[in-house]
């Protein structure tokens, strides 16, 4: 997850590295001719299309307290999540697990399994009061549904939470398919998640381009999966390399039809 800074508009920056650790090219990323057939765009939700990373840290003081350290709930939530994305836990048991830690953590007593549901309930409404689309979101959504583009939403998390948040931001008359791992129980980076959301979307693998901030679960699972692959960094380089055929953006405003 990152967080960015919106005042400062993104460099609309790609690269496409030949080998790990190559150098970046400037310019922009195709998406698929439109002319050869169906073809498709899928996008990440969190830090992808909104801010989550600046959301999250305010919402959870506002819950826990100013002693709630973010990098400690973050560090929970690397710890639960693999437990997450390879369906040994329900989206809602990692929850409950990350917020037991947090609190055992703080000092502070457990509650039952209805008390931490109601705690965690009230953090994710701090969190979506919060919540904007990225300045680039709509600009691109409208650009690409125009050029007769088909497009979705690929998100590992709660279905009920993430639909809400898609409607209550209004991206929901923007979408062809939505497909959420806390629904379908396959998650990110497993190719069988991004074939199911093609599937939905009725654009095959190879016509389909998918956009997020996870080089793990979004960049080199769609990749891994056929699909044309993005990575979306919204905040600075830090020199992590990138794998061959992995496409680098700073903005969805890199991405034309």
């Amino acid at each position: 997850m990152t967080e960015p800074t919106p005042s400062s508009a993104p460099t609309e920056t790609t690269a496409v590295h030949p080998r790990p650790g190559a150098a970046a090219r400037s310019g922009t990323v195709r998406l698929p001719d439109r002319t050869a057939g169906p073809a498709g765009v899928l996008l990440d939700m969190d830090d992808t299309l909104v801010d989550f990373s600046r959301a999250s840290p305010a919402a959870l003081a506002e819950v826990l307290g100013a002693e709630a350290d973010f990098t400690t709930w973050m560090a929970l939530t690397d710890h639960w999540y693999p437990h997450f994305t390879s369906g040994r836990l329900s989206y809602q048991a990692l929850e409950r697990n990350r917020l037991a830690e947090m609190l055992t953590v703080l000092g502070r007593p457990v509650p039952s399994t209805a008390g931490l549901d109601e705690l965690d309930a009230r953090r994710k409404r701090a969190v979506e009061s919060r919540l904007r689309l990225y300045p680039d979101v709509l600009p691109f959504v409208r650009r690409v549904r125009a050029a007769g583009y088909r497009i979705g939403v690929l998100s590992n998390s709660d279905g009920r939470q993430q639909r809400r948040r898609i409607a209550r931001l209004g991206l929901r008359p923007h979408l062809d398919a939505i497909t959420v791992s806390g629904e379908s129980g396959l998650a990110k980076p497993s190719p069988e998640s991004f074939f199911l959301a093609c599937d939905r979307l009725g654009t095959p693998p190879g016509r389909t381009v998918h956009i997020g901030d996870s080089l793990d679960n979004d960049a080199i699972g769609a990749h891994r999966a056929g699909l044309t692959a993005v990575w979306l960094r919204r905040k600075a380089p830090d020199g992590t390399p990138v794998p061959a055929g992995i496409a680098v953006v700073t903005s969805l405003a890199a991405l034309t039809p």
